[in-house]
């Protein structure tokens, strides 16, 4: 046999060619695309774990800097905390809105029911007059009234059915899903409690791998602002939540509707999906409001009900203009349209998760999205403020 050539003595990896790096860099997205797709029920939970551990972090970073916990030590007793302080005010806010609940369920069917004495008065009078079109006159038949009242009764009471139906889907849903529900809940406990121990570890090894093609101090300016925008956000909307509620709630008491405190945790609710939460939250208020069955203060159903949607406007503009910039600042600087629609298609891909997600989301596709833009058009990545930032960085790591 003849002799076989040597070896290189060389032990550096020859570099890939720009089409061999091209095809494996197509190749991983769409893998990653596809697995994405494919396994989006799991994406789903560890988005909830990575949302409980954004939410718990502050508890442990406070254990570690001022009560000089190890870190193991630090997130058992911020899970200890979590639970204990949860399972309380859950029994205390079912106790409290126990009866609230059944009174707004009540107060649905009475709508409903009034919606349809509204229609048939409506057909009522359409019936009774004669409209004039030049020669011609026509009048509504009443048969037809007849035959359209039941059939919108009973769309009306199978909507709000299905409306009540889906408000204790949850309890129903744990009660014939008991056991995948605590796998869930479990998996997604102990996926946060991975993510509160190697937080630091993870985004460090994102860095370290920038830090190698030399891109260590962008990375680092990323992963900062990155942060910044999902930390803020969350812990943001959960506040503005609760104060939402309380304002609502206090505005209805005083105002003597009925239901206050559900109607308020409803409110406080819906304000974590943006912009939209706060006009369904109008909505669905004015609507109940209207038919309720004895409006305070002895004033007209029209002009009780005027008087509680000024209200619930102006507290929304409070929100607005003076709760909201103080809370989140410009953590997301995105026009409200924009934001209105990433949470339409955001609810149409994932339901109430999307919806929640969006606007964080958005944010985040901007910052990656101006910052290759930018590299793209050979121009400086970031902006003055963050450039300054960047300097530090680079300077520590020519003397490291």
């Amino acid at each position: 046999m003849p002799d076989q050539p040597p070896l290189p003595s060389s032990s550096v990896s020859p570099p890939w060619p720009r089409t061999v790096k091209t095809i494996a860099a197509v190749t991983f997205l769409v893998l990653g695309a596809l697995a994405f797709w494919r396994f989006f029920e799991f994406v789903q939970l560890f988005v909830l774990a990575a949302l409980l551990a954004f939410i718990l972090h502050p508890i442990l970073a406070f254990l570690q800097r001022w009560v000089r916990l190890p870190r193991g030590v630090a997130v058992l007793v911020t899970y200890i905390l979590f639970v204990v302080v949860i399972g309380g005010l859950g029994l205390l806010v079912g106790a409290l809105v126990q009866t609230q609940i059944g009174g707004l369920i009540n107060n649905v069917l009475e709508t409903v029911r009034g919606i349809t004495v509204f229609v048939e008065q409506l057909l009522v009078r359409l019936t009774n007059t004669t409209f004039q079109l030049g020669r011609f006159r026509l009048q509504l038949p009443p048969i037809q009234a007849s035959q359209v009242l039941p059939q919108f009764y009973e769309s009306l009471v199978s909507q709000a059915s299905e409306f009540i139906g889906q408000g204790g889907s949850l309890v129903t849903g744990v009660a014939q899903t008991a056991l995948v529900t605590l796998t869930r809940g479990i998996v997604m406990v102990v996926l946060s409690i991975y993510l509160l121990l190697d937080g630091p570890r993870i985004f460090a090894f994102l860095q370290k791998t920038a830090q190698q093609s030399g891109y260590g101090a962008d990375a680092a300016i990323l992963i900062e602002d990155f942060q910044s925008t999902w930390n803020t956000y969350f812990r943001g909307q959960m506040l503005l939540a609760l104060i939402m509620g309380v304002l609502v709630s206090a505005a209805l008491f005083a105002l003597r509707v009925d239901n206050p405190l559900a109607l308020g945790i409803l409110a406080g609710v819906l304000e974590l999906a943006p912009v939209l939460g706060q006009y369904l939250t109008m909505v669905i208020i004015v609507v109940l409001v209207y038919f309720q069955p004895e409006p305070a203060a002895g004033l007209q159903p029209w002009l009780y009900t005027l008087l509680v949607a000024v209200v619930l406007f102006g507290i929304q503009q409070i929100q607005g203009n003076v709760i909201l910039p103080r809370i989140h600042g410009r953590t997301l600087a995105l026009h409200p349209v924009l934001i209105l629609l990433g949470v339409l298609m955001g609810a149409s891909f994932a339901g109430v998760l999307g919806a929640i997600l969006a606007p964080p989301l958005l944010a985040t596709i901007k910052l990656f999205s101006v910052y290759i833009w930018r590299k793209m058009l050979d121009v400086p990545p970031f902006d003055d403020e963050e450039a300054q930032r960047q300097e530090p960085r680079e300077t520590r790591s020519e003397n490291g």
